[in-house]
This record gives structure tokens, C-alpha cells and sequence, in this order.
């Protein structure tokens, strides 16, 4: 599964740990540490899937996620959320598909991307 994935977290080690764990499986990643960073990439990256925090700084992760479902519908939108509270709502409400609940493990963030975009 060598799909482009763009993946946005603010803390830098769950940032490294879900990357690592992507790119061993072959999938190709850009991160950014903020929705910011993130938006930028979109031209070039043209990612199958997104996979996003919620709770980022400036913009949020429910912003950025309508940002790219209104720029590229057909992205697959994971969110990673530590609550089933309104954030998770919210996130579905922007477009989110799929809503996995931190700590979430590497394999249950593949496992996701699997189903969708193998």
C-alpha cells in the first residue's frame, strides 16, 4: 500500500511513532506539526489519506479537516481524539471518516488505512 498519507500531530514523538509504523508498511507520509503546515502541503503532497489530531494549535484539526474535504473530497480523514466528547462530533460533522481514540495503537491506525485505501 505505497498511498500517500499526510499526517498531522502536534506532539512530536506520536508524530515519529505513527510514521515510522506507516513507512515500514510502505505507505509514503509527509507529517506537519500544525494544521498550517499541513495545508501547505496539500498541493504537493495530494495525499489518499489524512490522519489528524484534533486538538491542534491555531487552527484546529476540525478546520483542517473541512479545508481538505472541501480541496480533495475523496480523502480518506482519520482523526485521533483522547475524548468521545463533542471533539469527536465535531470531527464528524467536518467530514471525518474514520474517529480513533488516543492512545491508539500503530496496527489500529493501519488497520484503518488498510480497509480504505488497499
Amino acid at each position: 500500500m505505497a498511498a500517500p498519507v499526510l499526517l498531522v500531530d502536534s506532539n512530536r514523538d506520536e508524530l515519529d511513532m505513527y510514521a515510522t509504523a506507516l513507512a515500514l508498511e510502505g505507505i509514503r507520509v509527509d507529517t506537519a506539526a500544525t494544521a498550517g503546515e499541513a495545508l501547505d502541503l496539500l498541493d504537493r503532497a495530494q495525499p489518499r489519506a489524512l490522519v489528524t489530531e484534533l486538538r491542534l494549535r491555531g487552527t484546529g484539526g476540525t478546520e483542517l479537516i473541512q479545508h481538505v474535504r472541501r480541496r480533495l473530497p475523496a480523502t480518506f480523514i482519520v482523526a485521533l481524539t483522547s475524548s468521545d466528547g463533542p471533539d469527536a462530533g465535531h470531527a464528524r460533522d467536518a467530514g471525518c471518516d474514520v474517529v480513533l481514540h488516543v492512545p491508539c495503537l500503530p496496527e489500529t491506525l493501519l488497520g484503518a488505512l488498510r480497509r480504505r485505501l488497499a
